[in-house]
């Protein structure tokens, strides 16, 4: 019994995930982004410029891939949840683009001309794996535990020059006890509240203390 509330109070105080913001504003925004359009990747990208050149290299076979579905799921979703709010409404990608089909360049902006876009959320996944440390228990067995890590590339692009008026780094790190939704929680809460103090994005009406 004590084992297992040791085990409870653990994970209660343990399972917290942490996130720092390496950022850079390439040009001040002439205002504040209401109707953002989340997109996620999840194979290392570069962008300068979200012209019909860089979208076919980039994202026309990775938007709606089959094999980051589950992932672009969860991570749209934390992205939502923590940043949307009456003032600044989200739109999802993986609720606007069906699985592996193939969406062209036209059809990718009439997609965001429909939603109302203002500005392009991009968020890129470039790394995400575990860190395994070791440890001698008392009775001299070796335990082993894994945290998670993960590094992402954000990108914020205006709807009318689709270039990028911000870009930043977050680097996540989570405990033995997190996993992937934890992570994502801990980064796009990060990047809101740094996406609110360079007033690019409003903060909700009332703020949760």
């Amino acid at each position: 019994m004590k084992s297992l509330l040791t085990v409870c109070i653990s994970i209660l105080l343990g399972g917290c995930a942490s996130s720092y913001v390496s950022f850079q504003n390439i040009e001040k925004p002439k205002k504040q982004y209401h109707k953002i359009f989340v997109i996620t990747i999840f194979n290392e990208i570069n962008v300068k410029t979200l012209n019909e050149e860089t979208y076919d290299k980039y994202f026309r076979d990775n938007i709606n891939d089959l094999k980051s579905m589950d992932s672009r799921r969860l991570l749209e979703n934390v992205l939502r949840n923590e940043i949307s709010n009456p003032r600044t409404p989200i739109t999802s990608s993986k609720d606007k683009f069906k699985v592996n089909i193939d969406i062209n360049y036209n059809d990718f902006i009439s997609t965001l001309r429909k939603s109302d876009t203002e500005a392009i959320l991009l968020i890129n996944e470039t790394d995400y794996y575990y860190e395994v440390s070791e440890r001698i228990s008392k009775c001299g067995e070796i335990k082993k535990s894994e945290s998670p890590k993960a590094v992402f590339q954000a990108y914020l692009i205006d709807i009318n020059s689709m270039q990028p008026f911000w870009v930043g780094k977050i680097y996540s790190s989570g405990t033995q006890w997190d996993d992937a939704g934890t992570i994502y929680r801990s980064m796009s809460r990060r990047l809101n509240k740094r996406l609110i103090k360079e007033k690019i994005l409003l903060p909700p009406l009332l703020i949760r203390k």
